[in-house]
């Protein structure tokens, strides 16, 4: 008959059985949340670069529209296909709740702006002014971007989401205060740099941790 191979001696106490358990789940929750920079880093980026294209034609008129709207489409199909990426990569081999909630809150976003679009485009055609309808695209992107960000917030505790998505939605208001064409240098400096500056202090901590 073998020997047995447990050594009471060596058994783990129930204060380290749990801090055992809780690390373990730490880890898990890491590696079920999308890397920061592959999730916020481009965002911001589209929001500085894009945006930033856009005031720089209608502000000062240093660069031509058709370019502006090559550089905003890149832009933006850039950053959702690394971000869709990054969802899905996290999530890769994860079942169940978990990754149905990932997969519908990736698509969400898909379906918000989608809806926005339709809404912004209709009200080009009742004959809303041009430069009302410029404070009300931006405005209502960032609400849109703010709601779902304080969501995902939510879903992912700890994620720094939640604070961004209030710095968003004030970065919703600043720009119709301002006015046009200002609100596009809103919509890159702060909505883009709330984006940046939570990548990188996510990528910083997650680093320490």
């Amino acid at each position: 008959m073998a020997a047995s191979t447990h050594d009471p001696d060596h058994a783990l106490s129930p204060e380290d059985s749990l801090a055992l358990i809780d690390a373990q789940r730490r880890t898990t929750q890491r590696r079920l949340r999308p890397h920061p920079l592959a999730l916020f880093l481009p965002w911001g980026l589209v929001y500085v670069v894009a945006f930033g294209a856009v005031w720089l034609t209608l502000g000062p008129g240093l660069l031509p529209a058709p370019a502006t709207v090559v550089v905003v489409a890149l832009a933006v199909v850039g950053a959702v296909a690394t971000m869709l990426t990054a969802l899905v990569r996290s999530h890769h081999g994860v079942e169940g709740p978990t990754r149905r909630v990932a997969t519908r809150y990736g698509g969400s976003w898909a379906l918000a702006f989608a809806t926005l679009g339709v809404v912004n485009s209709q009200l080009i055609g009742l004959g809303v002014a041009p430069t009302t309808i410029s404070l009300i695209w931006s405005s209502s992107a960032l609400i849109v971007v703010g709601l779902l960000t304080l969501a995902g917030g939510l879903l992912w505790p700890g994620s720094g989401q939640y604070v961004l998505g209030v710095w968003i939605l004030v970065s919703a208001a600043l720009s119709i205060i301002v006015g046009y064409p200002t609100n596009f240098l809103v919509l890159s400096l702060a909505g883009g740099g709330g984006f940046v500056v939570l990548a990188l202090v996510a990528w910083a901590r997650g680093r320490q941790t």
